[in-house]
C-alpha cells in the first residue's frame, strides 16, 4: 500500500519586503493573506517522490537546488524525486541574496520533512476535468497585422487571439484508509488572478483562496495547493467580452478561486481512489541558449522606449531587457526538466512561464492517460516562447532572454522523460 503525507508552512515576508510582479518596485505594506510551501509526499517499499507548491511569483534554481539538497538529507530521497514549484503569484515576496531566502530555502526543506514524517497508509486518485470560462490567450492579432499582449478590454482594434488556450483542471486526490482527506494537488493553466484595490499587498491570490474554497465545499481541512501550468500567454481577462468583472477588493479572484475549487470538488467526487500506486521519476539538465548580447542600436532604441513612457507592453518588455536583464548574463543557461510518475498520471516540471500551445504539445505527446504541467518548476528562467510567438513578436517574446526554439526544445526532453518512466 501507499504511504503519504503532506504539510503546509508559512513563508510570508516581513513588512517592507520587495514584491516583484509589476514594472515598478513596491514593497509589502500590508498581508493580505499568507503565503505557504505546501508539501505532498508519496512513498512505497522505500520509493518515493515529493512535490512542493510555493506562494511565490519564482525562485531561481541555485535556491531551490540548495532547498532540494537539504530534502535529500532530511528524507533520503533522490535529487529528481523533488520537484518544487512556484505559483506565480505577483503579489508574492522577491528572492534572491538575501535573509528572507535563506528562511525559505529552510522552510521549504521543513515542510517535505514534516510531510515525510507524517506519512501513513494512503489511497491515490486523479482526474480532470473542463473549465473554459476563466482562461483567455491574452495575445491578439491585431486590425495593423501586429500581434499584442494585452491589447485592452473592448479595444476595437483587436481581432482575434493569436493562439489557444488550455481549459483541462486536473488533480491529484490523497486520501486516508477510512476516506477521510489528507490533501490535494490540483492544476491549471491561468497565469494568476489576484491584485485587489492595493497593490502593496502581499497575498497568494486565487491559488491560495482556492485551498479556501475547495476545503470549505469538502468540509474537512486538508492541505491543497494549485499549482500553475503552462500559461504563460493565459489570463483571466476577456478582451472581447464587456469587462463587467472587476477586480476590486478581491471580488473576482474569489469568484475564480470558488469557480475552479468547484470543478475539482466535481472530479473529487467522480474518481475511484486507489491503494497500489507506481511511482518513478526523472529528470535532466538541459542547455538553454541566451540572446546575443544587446547592440548600440538597441541600447539606444531602449533607452529611447524608456525616456518616451512607453504604454504597450511589449516595449517595455524590450527596454527592460536591454538595459536590465541582459547586463553580464552567460551566453547558455543549464537548467532543470524533471518529470514524475504517479500510476498513469505524469507530472512535468518545467523551469520557466511555458506558453500554453508548447503545454499543450506535451500532454498531446504523453504516454500517461493524464498529465499535468507545473511551471517554475525547480528554477525560474521567465518566458519560454514557441518560434511561432517569436516571429509574431510581442511581449513575452520580448521579455524572454532566450533565444528561439527554447520552448520545443524543452517539450522533447519533457516528453523523453515522460516515455522514460512510463
Amino acid at each position: 500500500m501507499v504511504n503519504a503525507g503532506t504539510a503546509a508552512v508559512d513563508i510570508t515576508p516581513p513588512l517592507g519586503t520587495l514584491i516583484p510582479g509589476l514594472f515598478h518596485e513596491r514593497c509589502a505594506e500590508v498581508i493580505n493573506d499568507p503565503l505557504h510551501a505546501r508539501s505532498f509526499v508519496f512513498e512505497k517499499e522505500g520509493e518515493g517522490i515529493a512535490v512542493v507548491v510555493c506562494d511565490l511569483i519564482g525562485v531561481e534554481r541555485a535556491f531551490l537546488d540548495r532547498a532540494r539538497e537539504r530534502i535529500t538529507k532530511d528524507t533520503g530521497l533522490d535529487l529528481e524525486r523533488v520537484l518544487i514549484c512556484c505559483t506565480h503569484t505577483h503579489t508574492g515576496a522577491q528572492t534572491g541574496e538575501d535573509a528572507y531566502t535563506e528562511f525559505l530555502i529552510g522552510r521549504i526543506a521543513d515542510s517535505v520533512a514534516m510531510a515525510w514524517e507524517a506519512r501513513n497508509p494512503s489511497l491515490i486518485g486523479w482526474g480532470c476535468t473542463m473549465e473554459d470560462r476563466v482562461v483567455f490567450n491574452r495575445r491578439f492579432k491585431m486590425r495593423d497585422g501586429t500581434v499584442r499582449t494585452n491589447p485592452g478590454i473592448g479595444n476595437p482594434d483587436a481581432l482575434v487571439p493569436a493562439g489557444p488556450v488550455d481549459p483541462e483542471v486536473g488533480a491529484l486526490f490523497l486520501e486516508s484508509e477510512n476516506g477521510t482527506a489528507i490533501g490535494l494537488l490540483a492544476n491549471y493553466s491561468l497565469h494568476y488572478v489576484g491584485g485587489g484595490d492595493h497593490q502593496r499587498a502581499v497575498s497568494a491570490d486565487y491559488f491560495g483562496m482556492f485551498g479556501q474554497k475547495v476545503q470549505q465545499l469538502k468540509g474537512e481541512s486538508f492541505v491543497a495547493a494549485m499549482s500553475n501550468g503552462a500559461c504563460g500567454d493565459i489570463n483571466n481577462h476577456d478582451v472581447l467580452g464587456d469587462g463587467r468583472h472587476k477586480n476590486d477588493r478581491y471580488q473576482h479572484t474569489e469568484r475564480v478561486a470558488a469557480l475552479v475549487a468547484a470543478d475539482v470538488y466535481w472530479i473529487w467526487n467522480e474518481i475511484e481512489p486507489r491503494e497500489d500506486v507506481v511511482f518513478d521519476a526523472a529528470m535532466e539538465e538541459v542547455v538553454l541558449s541566451r540572446k546575443p548580447a544587446p547592440t548600440e542600436e538597441e541600447i539606444a532604441r531602449a533607452k529611447d522606449i524608456e525616456a518616451g513612457g512607453a504604454d504597450r507592453m511589449g516595449e517595455r518588455a524590450f527596454s527592460r531587457r536591454i538595459l536590465e536583464r541582459m547586463k553580464d548574463v552567460d551566453e547558455v543557461v543549464p537548467t532543470w526538466v524533471q518529470a514524475l510518475r504517479i500510476g498513469d498520471l505524469g507530472l512535468v516540471g518545467i523551469p520557466g512561464e511555458l506558453l500554453v500551445g508548447l503545454g499543450l504539445e506535451i500532454k498531446k505527446r504523453s504516454p500517461f492517460g493524464q498529465t499535468m504541467i507545473l511551471e517554475l518548476a525547480n528554477d525560474s528562467l521567465g518566458y519560454l516562447p514557441d518560434r511561432k510567438a517569436f516571429e509574431e513578436g510581442g511581449y513575452e517574446p520580448e521579455a524572454s532572454l532566450f533565444q528561439p526554439g527554447v520552448g520545443e526544445q524543452i517539450v522533447d526532453v519533457a516528453v523523453e522523460l515522460l516515455n522514460r518512466i512510463r
